[in-house]
Order: C-alpha cells, then sequence, then structure tokens
C-alpha cells in the first residue's frame, strides 16, 4: 500500500469541556508525565482544572489554553511513543488553529514544551490585561461575508465588533464587546443563519482590541528560542508554509489582531498532496470543518482513548512502519 500524506491539526480556544484527556490520563503514563511536567512549569495543578471543572473556571484564558495545549501534546506523545519518532516525522505537516499554533509548533520542532507553555500563558494575561471593556466571541454559520458584514453595521452605537476568523465558506467567527456581540447575533439569526451562539472564550481575541496585547507578546518573542519549523506547518494568517523562525514569531504576534484564516488552509491541504487529516486535542471543531468542506480528504477527531487508538491503527496501517 502506498504510503498517505496526512497533517495533524491542533484545535484552539473554545474546544474544551470538563472531562477531557481524563481516559487518556488513566491509560498512558506518557500522558501524566506530560500534565505532570506543564503543572511544574505553570504552578497550576491543569489536570484538577480539566478533569473537574468547573466550566467557568476551565473558561478564563489561561486555562482554557493550557487545558487545551496540555490535552493536544498528550495525543501527540501517545503517537510518537508507539511509532519511536516525533511527530514531524510521522505526518507530512502540520498546523493549529489560533492558540492550537503553539501545540502545533511544540510538534514540529519549532518551540520547546517549556516555551510554548510559558508564551500561552503570557498571551492570554496580554489579552485579558488588554481586554479593559468587556469582550468576547461567537460563531456566526450560514451566511456569506456579505450579509455578514452588513449584520456587523447594526453593532454601530453598541461597542466594537469585528469578524476575525474565517473557518469555511459560510462560518465565522466574531470578536468585539459584549454589547455589539450580541446585536450582531441576535441580527445575524434574523437575517437566516443557521447558527449564531456566543463562544467560550472570554476575551475578543484575533481583532483590534488586542494591539496593545500584540506589542507586549512581539517583545516577550525576543526572548524565546524559536527554531524552524521540522516539517510543512501552515501561518494562520497566509495559510502558506512558514519556514524560519522570524516567520514563526512574527506569525504568532500578527496572530494577536488578525483572524484566522482556516478556510484557505484547507484549501491549501490538496497541493500538497495531503489525504487525510487528524485532530489532536479536545472536541472536533477543526475535523468537522475539513469534512465539511468538500475537499477530498478525510478528517478524525482523537480527543478520547478509542478515537486515539483508532487513529494509531489507521496510521500503522497506512504507513510503512
Amino acid at each position: 500500500m502506498n504510503d498517505e500524506e496526512f497533517i495533524f491539526v491542533f484545535p484552539g480556544q473554545g474546544s474544551q469541556y470538563v472531562g477531557m484527556a481524563s481516559d487518556l490520563f488513566k491509560e498512558y503514563a506518557v500522558v501524566r508525565h506530560t500534565f505532570e511536567e506543564l503543572s511544574d512549569v505553570s504552578h497550576k495543578d491543569i489536570a484538577k482544572y480539566c478533569f473537574e471543572g468547573p466550566q467557568d473556571v476551565l473558561n478564563k484564558p489561561e486555562l482554557t489554553s493550557l487545558g487545551t495545549f496540555v490535552h493536544s501534546v498528550s495525543i501527540a506523545r501517545i503517537v510518537e511513543d508507539y511509532f519511536k519518532e516525533p511527530l514531524y516525522k510521522i505526518g507530512s505537516a502540520i498546523t493549529g488553529h489560533s492558540m492550537g499554533q503553539y501545540s502545533a509548533l511544540h510538534c514540529a520542532g519549532s518551540l520547546t514544551f517549556k516555551d510554548a507553555a510559558i508564551l500561552l500563558s503570557a498571551r492570554s494575561t496580554y489579552m485579558s490585561m488588554t481586554d479593559k471593556l468587556g469582550g468576547g466571541m461567537a460563531v456566526i454559520v450560514g451566511l456569506d461575508k456579505d450579509t455578514l458584514e452588513k449584520c456587523l453595521i447594526a453593532a454601530t452605537g453598541h461597542g466594537y465588533v469585528a469578524i476575525s476568523n474565517h473557518n469555511s465558506r459560510d462560518q465565522f467567527t466574531i470578536s468585539g464587546q459584549n454589547e455589539a456581540l450580541d446585536v450582531v447575533v441576535a441580527r445575524a439569526l434574523k437575517d437566516g443563519a443557521k447558527v449564531a451562539k456566543r463562544l467560550s472564550v472570554a476575551v475578543p481575541a484575533h481583532c483590534a482590541l488586542m494591539e496593545n496585547a500584540k506589542i507586549l507578546l512581539r517583545h516577550r518573542l525576543e526572548t524565546i528560542e524559536v527554531r524552524a519549523p521540522r516539517t510543512k506547518l501552515f501561518s494562520n494568517q497566509s495559510a502558506a508554509v512558514m519556514s524560519n523562525p522570524e516567520e514563526v514569531k512574527e506569525g504568532l504576534a500578527e496572530q494577536m489582531t488578525n483572524g484566522v484564516q482556516w478556510v484557505n488552509i484547507m484549501e491549501n491541504l490538496p497541493k500538497y498532496n495531503i489525504t487525510t487529516a487528524y485532530e489532536l486535542g479536545p472536541g472536533r471543531t477543526l475535523s468537522r470543518l475539513i469534512q465539511r468542506a468538500d475537499i477530498g480528504i478525510k478528517a478524525y477527531q482523537t480527543d478520547n482513548l478509542k478515537n486515539v487508538q483508532m487513529m494509531i491503527n489507521q496510521i500503522e496501517k497506512s504507513k510503512s512502519y
């Protein structure tokens, strides 16, 4: 059988849920060690928040980021432990959505585990510091971009709101102040959106409100060693492959005020002969988006024990191990 070309994709904030990674933690020593490593770096009992919540505490930006990161990396390490190779040698490409890019960069050999965790904590702190007016994010499904932009006009006088992430042809996230978000959500439903609802994200990521956070993160990145990714890693902003450390640093800084062009990343994948995507981390947001995109790529979620074992079996069958 010919080797399949596949990509590992890493979810961002909003995918977290109480109980995430608990079955993997019980089954695999490498997962327990990964959680312990993160707790040592962050000085927080991340396992407790992931397994017991409560949800409103887990939804706090730093805990969301670190919880999603450790869940993703735990799955990656299960795969690496099984095949005795780093993830960047097992698949042909890696990328992440929003904060998932930090998980991706670690697994691509660009950031150490410790530095990725430190940057995620700093990123969350800077975002919370910057959000002085109270904001968040919402998802809109079923409208085209022109119609959604008209919905944004309805928020005039209610505060700032803007399109942040373009996740599929008809799915967007918007970011802004709370009152403005609520106005746009109501208008989008009135205008025929299939889904329009607030997300479990406590800051308005990927928009102009994060300008000061971007400046702070850019300074922090100058203190971190970033290496060139060891495999193809797609930029959140341009959807192009990032090949050097300066591109990575600039991409992480610009991500603070610029949206994730996930739709462009997905449409790029067939150009690299990628046939399969595995989502490493909580939930199935990215795998569902890839399936809905109808680009000829099979996509699978791997956030529990059964699905991780299924992924390992599929990789073993498709690769010449």
